[in-house]
Order: C-alpha cells, then structure tokens, then sequence
C-alpha cells in the first residue's frame, strides 16, 4: 500500500474538497470492540446471576446482536428478563437488576478506551470541522452516551436503536445531516467498512474514507464488510485536516 493513503488523491478533484462536517463510526472507529475473553467472563456471569446456562445465555446474547442494536427486542432490563424465561429461569426483579447492572459496567469500561481518539477529535474540531456519530449500537452506548468523554466532541449522535434501523440504511445517514442542517456534499463519512457503511455512505452522496480503531488488527473481519469498496484509507483522522473548512465554515 502506497505510504501516504492520500497521495493518489493529491492534485486531483479530492485534494481541492472541503468538508463542513464529518459523520463518523463508533465501534471499531473512534472505540475498539470489546476484549473477547473479557465479554464472555462477562456474560457467563450475568448467566449465572439469572439461574441459567452461562455457555447458552453468552451464546444466545452474541447471536442476538442485530435485534438488540434495532431495538427489537425492546429495553435492556427486558431483553435480560426474556432471554432468561426463555431459557426456562424465572428470575426475579432483583436478579434481572443485578445482570443488568453488571453488563453496563462492562459496556462503561469500554466506552472509556478513548486516550488514542481523543487527540484527532480535538484537532479535527480546532480546525472547524462538526462532527456528527453515526453508529449501529445498543442500548447500553444510548444511556451511557451523555456521561462519555466522546460525547462532548459531537454535535449530532445517532444510534440504530433509537431509529430502529442500521447503516446502511439511507435514513441513518439522513438523521445526521438533518441534525447538522447540511447537505451530503459538504460532509464526509469515516468508518472501519462494517455494515456495508461505506458504500451505503456513497449512496448518500458522502465521501467515505475508511479508517480502523490503532490497536485494532488491520485485516480483521467485519459483520457484512464493505469487501469490494476501494476508496481511501486513513492512517489517522488528523489527515482529514487537508480538507478542512474555509473561515467561514463553508465547503
């Protein structure tokens, strides 16, 4: 791969853009996905609190991440409670309270692994970039999102559970430049490819650059991966800054 990811595009169309604003991906983007081994101990404990397998409830909760980051299945505290019945346990009001709590501790040890965003965040916005999240997730990341450090760097935030639908669904996209009060044109799209992000981003009239959380492994798989898009690769946000506003904030 050539050393400077942007070189291709320099002295070219690309090179001359300017973007208002920058839509950009949460998992595996700006936080890495969680420690394996740490989230299964995690799970198989909250299996345990509800009187069920802990192997079943860890394999049941993985395999239901599409429905939980579409909502589907409804609040935390009732996805706890229905995936325990299921399983044949009736748990009660407090253990459901105690699984509960014990998965957003996790899910708050996570959001806190920001150290290595924070700093091309900062320089992004110092140079007039918005930044909007766009981002398939959970409802932990909803309810922890307003006390996490990353919130304080973004104008818009938009999660799939509270729009009951995934990238690269145009209408995720869509509720971000709403929020921004920007067209597709002025504004770019960072993501690591999941999801079909990038190429759904694309369609929306964004450019798209593609760009992987530092300690994550480079060539390592994502749900529904964006295998046939060949755009641009960042090695770092902060190369985004060639592309910043005018004075005036305008593209």
């Amino acid at each position: 791969m050539d050393s400077d990811p942007m070189s291709a595009a320099r002295g070219g169309p690309m090179e001359r853009r300017r973007f208002s604003a920058i839509l950009i991906d949460l998992w595996g983007t700006l936080l890495p996905y969680a420690d394996e081994s740490a989230r299964q101990r995690n799970l198989a404990e909250m299996g345990r609190i509800l009187g069920v397998d802990p192997e079943k409830f860890t394999a049941d909760w993985i395999h239901s991440i599409g429905a939980r980051c579409l909502g589907s299945l409804g609040s935390l505290e009732r996805t706890v409670e229905q995936m325990a019945i299921t399983q044949g346990a009736r748990p009660s009001t407090e253990a459901v309270r105690r699984a509960v709590e014990l998965r957003m501790e996790f899910s708050r040890t996570t959001h806190e692994q920001v150290e290595l965003s924070l700093p091309a965040l900062d320089a992004l916005r110092a140079a007039g970039f918005r930044l909007a999240i766009v981002s398939d997730s959970t409802e932990e990341t909803v309810r922890l999102w307003p006390e996490t450090r990353l919130s304080t760097r973004f104008e818009v935030a938009v999660f799939s559970f509270s729009e009951g639908t995934c990238k690269p669904d145009p209408r995720m996209y869509a509720r971000a430049l709403e929020g921004l009060a920007l067209p597709p044109t002025r504004c770019a799209y960072v993501g690591d490819g999941g999801s079909r992000e990038l190429t759904g981003a694309e369609a929306m009239g964004l450019t798209a650059f593609k760009y992987r959380y530092p300690d994550d492994q480079r060539d390592a798989p994502r749900a529904d991966e964006d295998l046939h898009w060949r755009g641009t690769r960042l090695e770092d946000l902060r190369e985004l800054l060639r592309f910043a506003p005018g004075p005036t904030g305008r593209s």
